[in-house]
């Protein structure tokens, strides 16, 4: 410290030594001197905290790009994984489609074999139903022409005539 107040006590005792008699003395050596050497220490004082101040802004600087570089490194993972499950998604995407047209055609072709089969089963139902109608009827002609022939005394008739009156009726 004593070094510092040595060097502001210098410039004031050069300024103080000379003769003021109302003629002033301009002396541009002396004045730039004085200019210099005051740049020089205040150069020197405040050298220290301006590096300080300037390596810190450096240093922030520094972690700021650190941390944003980090940031980036981890949002380009974070995009290659979502490609990667995006690319998986797809394939999975995919083999459900062709899971369910393959189970799409089961089901038709379940359902086109259980119609088939109802077809058949109403077809075989409605042939019985036909033929036991037909029977029905022809049991009724029979019936209704052979109580006619019977009930009328008028006509006598033998069992060869009574056939062939009956299959004519019925066929």
């Amino acid at each position: 410290m004593k070094k510092y107040l040595f060097l502001f006590i210098i410039p004031a005792l050069v300024l103080a030594s000379g003769e003021h008699d109302g003629v002033k003395d301009y002396d541009v050596l002396w004045r730039s001197i004085n200019f210099i050497l005051f740049f020089g220490i205040l150069f020197y004082l405040l050298k220290g905290p301006a590096k300080a101040a300037y390596q810190g802004r450096i240093n922030g600087i520094a972690s700021r790009l650190e941390a944003n570089q980090k940031i980036l490194k981890e949002s380009a993972v974070r995009k290659e994984q979502a490609k990667k499950d995006l690319q998986d998604a797809k394939v999975q995407g995919a083999a459900l489609i062709e899971t369910a047209k393959k189970e799409i055609v089961f089901a038709a072709e379940k359902i086109k074999n259980a119609t088939e089969q109802e077809i058949a089963n109403l077809q075989k139902s409605f042939d019985e139903q036909k033929s036991f109608e037909a029977r029905k009827i022809k049991k009724e002609v029979v019936s209704e022409i052979l109580d006619d022939v019977f009930a009328s005394d008028d006509i006598k008739f033998g069992q060869d005539k009574l056939v062939k009156i009956v299959e004519k009726k019925v066929g």
